[in-house]
């Protein structure tokens, strides 16, 4: 028989068991998987999120079975985004959810492609974040109260909220996978940037990453990227994470990331009703939107595409 791909970090139980720190964490085993269970606030009812930020599900995945163990559950529906990278092919999805639509453009280094070669800009960039700071692979255990730090900065500037929002107990739980690699950018003697990433086989997926001040005063992030780059030489995909919406191909995020990459991937919000009636119900009165659940959507997204900020972005 021929091999098969390697697991996704984000399906592996060392990470379900760091999500756990989050909420319930329902084993799906037709999907080789497991999703977040969370409460739909003022309807004592329950629905199910894909893991953060990619709900990897099992290339060899009974689609509609795994739905259907859902439904068994009493949830009222389900959405993720799926990994570009791991996983049944798109036209299964198509087939087995209600929604399957283009949601983040993921910048890749396809190492198939050729040497990674960064922009001229980006190399010019990369060698001033050197002299500015130095990068070092650290434990994370080692350094989570530097990364809380860091990490309470970047949820105050993007207002981040809901399962998207991690605890302590969930970073101290993500330190102990032996996926993790954490990237450290020291300046002045302390940390001012870390960038957490997470391997599967050939396959290296940036996790998340945060700067306090001085490191973007430093622009380290570059410096970081490199780091990144160089460590994982054997990794045949580097997924450096998406943009930050699909309305967003040329934001500041996309274009620093596009510098580094040789390629694009696609990753797909996917979702289905599990209790038609309940849905409708909790859906009566408000405005037409594409977000999905519809009875999520925050008011920002009114009228507008996206999906339950559980799925996340990176």
């Amino acid at each position: 028989m021929p091999d098969q791909p390697p697991s996704s970090p984000y399906r592996s139980p060392a990470y379900a068991h760091a999500l756990a720190a989050l909420g319930p964490v329902l084993p799906v085993a037709p999907w080789g998987t497991g999703v977040l269970v969370r409460p739909i606030p003022g309807s004592g009812r329950q629905d199910a999120a894909g893991f953060y930020p990619l709900a990897s599900i099992a290339p060899d995945a009974d689609l509609p079975t795994g739905l259907a163990a859902l439904r068994t559950e009493g949830l009222v529906s389900v959405v993720g985004v799926r990994d570009p990278f791991d996983g049944p092919p798109l036209d299964r999805f198509i087939a087995a959810f209600d929604v399957c639509r283009p949601f983040k453009t993921h910048f890749v280094i396809d190492r198939a492609l050729g040497p990674p070669r960064c922009s001229d800009h980006h190399d010019a960039e990369v060698r001033r974040a050197q002299r500015r700071c130095s990068v070092s692979i650290v434990q994370l255990a080692d350094h989570l109260d530097d990364w809380q730090r860091l990490y309470d900065g970047l949820i105050a500037r993007h207002r981040i909220a809901g399962t998207a929002r991690f605890s302590p107990e969930h970073f101290a739980r993500l330190a102990t996978l032996d996926t993790l690699t954490a990237f450290a950018a020291f300046a002045d003697g302390r940390i001012v940037a870390m960038a957490l990433w997470l391997r599967g086989g050939d396959v290296a997926y940036n996790h998340l990453g945060a700067s306090d001040a001085e490191g973007y005063r430093r622009a380290v992030s570059y410096a970081l990227y490199d780091a990144a780059i160089r460590h994982f030489a054997d990794c045949r995909i580097l997924d450096l994470g998406g943009n930050a919406g699909p309305a967003d191909a040329d934001d500041g995020l996309s274009r620093f990331k596009r510098g580094f990459a040789n390629a694009t991937a696609t990753a797909q919000l996917f979702g289905a009703v599990l209790d038609r009636p309940a849905y409708m119900a909790l859906c009566a009165g408000k405005p037409e939107t594409a977000y999905f659940p519809v009875y999520r959507a925050p008011d920002s997204q009114r009228g507008g595409t996206g999906s339950d900020p559980a799925t996340g972005s990176r």
